[in-house]
């Protein structure tokens, strides 16, 4: 006996399983494996959770260009600069003499605790102690201030 419900079924779900299938060969003629499409979600998670953690940060830096600075400078284009390098902010004596570049490794040590990294700084930043958390961070810093 033919059953209509189950014929309809049969072939929805069908079509779905040809929509993925099609869907993976484009990635995979793209040059996109799995693999890498499980790091672009992971990153692009990262990226986000770094965009919430900022919220903190937020309240004395800006990212975009053209922002004003705040208490603190704005951020856009800093990654792989000098410290203490943004023109119009006065910066402390400490982080101007600092000869630090923004790289990743400087930004966990400086994220986890400016004052151990530069003392004297005038950043009023405590720190953030979880190393997953930084690396979201910096992540999101990566992203966002290009």
């Amino acid at each position: 006996m033919f059953n209509l419900r189950y014929a309809a079924t049969t072939l929805l779900l069908a079509g779905c399983i040809a929509a993925a299938g099609s869907t993976l060969v484009a990635a995979e003629e793209k040059g996109v494996t799995q693999s890498e499409r499980s790091a672009n979600s992971a990153d692009e998670a990262e990226i986000k959770r770094g965009r919430l953690l900022f919220l903190q940060c937020r309240a004395c830096h800006e990212v975009a260009a053209g922002q004003p600075h705040k208490v603190g400078p704005n951020l856009h284009g800093f990654i792989g600069q000098a410290a203490a390098r943004a023109d119009g902010f006065k910066y402390s004596d400490a982080l101007s003499k600092s000869n630090l570049t923004w790289d990743a490794a400087t930004l966990d040590r400086w994220i986890k605790h400016p004052s151990t990294v530069v003392p004297g700084t005038m950043m009023a930043y405590v720190g953030m102690a979880s190393e997953t958390d930084r690396r979201a961070l910096i992540a999101y810093l990566e992203s966002a201030t290009k």
